[in-house]
């Protein structure tokens, strides 16, 4: 909360084992009030904060029949973070055998990050799959391009399972839209919006 009483949202981004602290993924380049204000604090200086609200929480993975569905992450920019503790918690603490796959939206390659810790996920968990989208980009980039809902239009999804969508607005809107016309179950769509 600024002086001003400016509030702005941010997910936490740590990993469950981190208990005396949490980490947030902060996107700088808008140079909006939060971004701002939280460059310019110091080392040890107090702020008052509100801790965590809101609904975009995991989600029992199970049919009632009992058997696993899938649990497909999708993400746009910094809409990542909250998928980082998510991962961990289901891979690391829960080990969950579910499917689980992370399909993540960036402009330029340069702007990807903790790809190390997600393709280290890929050789520990053989159920994860992670796959990153470039909307621009470079010409040696051989992995997926477009926007993340031209990738997921082209894929064969499941109608049963949890789909959980972190991003803009329209973005969001749109992976909806999509997943509706693919015949998912609303029920099985959590969000959280941006912007």
């Amino acid at each position: 909360v600024s002086e001003r009483g400016d509030r702005r949202s941010y997910s936490i981004a740590s990993t469950p084992d981190v208990t005396h602290a949490f980490d947030l993924l902060i996107d700088i380049e808008p140079q909006g009030i939060g971004s701002q204000f939280l460059q310019d604090l110091e080392v040890g200086q107090d702020i008052e904060f509100l801790g965590p609200l809101g609904q975009f929480v995991l989600h029992k993975p199970v049919t009632p029949t009992g058997e696993l569905q899938p649990i497909n992450f999708i993400a746009t920019g910094s809409g990542i973070a909250p998928y980082r503790s998510m991962l961990a918690e289901l891979l690391q603490l829960r080990k969950v055998p579910n499917q689980i796959n992370l399909y993540w939206g960036m402009r330029y390659s340069k702007h990807l990050f903790w790809l190390d810790e997600f393709e280290e996920l890929m050789d520990e968990f053989p159920q994860f799959h992670f796959s990153p989208v470039l909307s621009k980009p470079e010409d040696d980039w051989t992995l997926s391009r477009g926007r993340v809902t031209d990738m997921l239009a082209a894929l064969d999804l499941p109608v049963e399972g949890a789909y959980y969508l972190c991003g803009s607005q329209a973005m969001v809107d749109s992976v909806r839209l999509l997943l509706q016309k693919k015949q998912v179950s609303e029920a099985g769509i959590y969000y959280e919006k941006f912007y």
